[in-house]
């Protein structure tokens, strides 16, 4: 299978399987990609996935270029490129936090990947780069993910360069959140997923819907929208149960609903 799945804990582990081509992404990885998010979405005893390659080389390594169908039509390949937006969308809309384990290269495809993450661990040998432009290609994909996450000038220097940047220098732009040994990875993504397991799942999953249609609306369109969102937030149980426990000092109880 290109894609392995692991449920410990409360945390689904993601692991695109194909460390000999450094994990580059196919129609079979997409689908499996697709598949594992519906069942952590469907699942409640997942409170967060956690995304990753196998192997200690590559993330990522975007697109199997040697892969390609040279017999395909140009229907079938649409359909099988768009594949790839669907897991980055719904990556975006999936109600439960999902981290990046970057334990390599993360590049062209792989790094929209990463940066479709709800946040990013990373390997202090990671490297981050759109090296499509090298081999006559175009992010176009996942130029939209990069704006969200860059201005126009360092989107475009990543955009025509095609240039690689180290952990330290993708942490100092935003990209990841933590950079790491690589002996020390696994216990920094556990701490964040630790975290995450201890907090309501409903507040998570309304917080994360919330940001997401709230950053593509106006100002005067998003406070009407967020005014609605705590509302509704306010009328749940765990709601309730957290300004009750943060009142009688003791840990909250959740009940996910």
């Amino acid at each position: 299978m290109s894609v392995r799945t692991q449920t410990a804990d409360g945390v689904l582990t993601v692991t695109i399987d194909r460390p000999e081509q450094r994990n580059a992404l196919n129609a079979d990885v997409n689908r499996g990609l697709l598949e594992a998010l519906a069942v952590a979405e469907g699942d409640d005893e997942v409170a967060v996935v956690v995304l990753t390659g196998a192997g200690d080389r590559a993330f990522c390594a975007g697109a199997d270029l040697g892969g390609l169908n040279p017999d395909a039509g140009a229907a079938e390949l649409h359909r099988a490129r768009s594949l790839f937006a669907d897991v980055l969308q719904r990556l975006r809309h999936l109600p439960k936090p999902v981290i990046a384990r970057v334990n390599g290269a993360a590049l062209a495809g792989g790094f929209g990947l990463a940066l479709a993450c709800d946040l990013a661990v990373a390997a202090d040998h990671a490297t981050f780069g759109t090296t499509e432009v090298k081999v006559g290609m175009w992010p176009y994909l996942i130029s939209a993910v990069i704006t969200e996450h860059l201005g126009p000038k360092r989107t475009m220097d990543l955009l025509l360069t095609g240039r690689r940047m180290g952990a330290d220098e993708a942490l100092s732009w935003g990209l990841v959140n933590r950079v790491v040994p690589a002996a020390d990875l696994d216990g920094a993504v556990a701490e964040v997923t630790d975290g995450l397991r201890a907090l309501s799942p409903v507040v998570l999953g309304l917080g994360k819907e919330s940001y997401a249609v709230a950053s593509q609306l106006s100002r005067d369109q998003a406070l009407p929208y967020l005014a609605g969102m705590l509302s509704l937030h306010l009328q749940t149980s765990d709601a309730a149960e957290g300004i009750t426990a943060f009142l009688q000092k003791r840990p909250p109880q959740w009940r996910g609903r």
